[in-house]
């Protein structure tokens, strides 16, 4: 039940970190992996980190599930998360429209941060909703469109800033010296 509920939750709170810009300034830097392995199931702002956290599992703590339960769900997400982000081919025909897998989450990786495929362990609401891609080859590139730091301290930072700061960062230069 726990699973069920916080995949409902987690298929509406990722859409809207796809659709809101105020969130999408965070979990964009989980998306800012141009390469889809085990490592960039785990690439999160803290921020984005902490929002999906609690879709998971404040649902749980308020239904009074078993710590033990959410421990185990807790657990199962974090290699799920590693498997649905990792470069294997395992394709698993017409399950994939009851089972999340690699192919099916890489469309969401896509480079269109609304390309779909919002859900996580089942695409059951996406395809409900109308959100569900899945085609027989992989999205031709990865990361995001919009122009975004390439250090990962720079990502954590940008996010925190108001953009019009951020911007006057950028543009901040060190000038050369007589000396270099």
């Amino acid at each position: 039940m726990e699973i069920l509920v916080s995949d409902i939750l987690i298929y509406w709170g990722h859409r809207l970190q796809h659709n809101v810009d105020f969130l999408w300034r965070f979990h964009k830097v989980h998306h800012s992996a141009e390469h889809l392995d085990w490592l960039a199931a785990h690439r999160e702002h803290p921020i984005d980190s902490l929002y999906t956290i609690g879709l998971i599992n404040l649902p749980a703590f308020i239904m009074g599930f078993p710590l033990e339960s959410i421990a185990g769900v807790i657990a199962f997400r974090g290699i799920w998360a590693i498997y649905i982000h990792s470069n294997v081919r395992l394709p698993i025909g017409p399950l994939r429209i009851l089972i999340g897998a690699p192919e099916l989450h890489h469309w969401h990786h896509d480079l269109d941060r609304r390309a779909g495929n919002y859900a996580n362990i089942s695409p059951i609401m996406d395809v409900i909703f109308g959100t569900y891609k899945c085609l027989d080859k992989e999205p031709e590139k990865f990361g995001i469109k919009e122009e975004s730091p390439k250090t990962y301290l720079g990502q954590l930072v940008e996010p925190m800033l108001p953009k019009q700061v951020w911007n006057k960062l950028k543009t901040l230069t060190l000038k050369p010296t007589a000396h270099d």
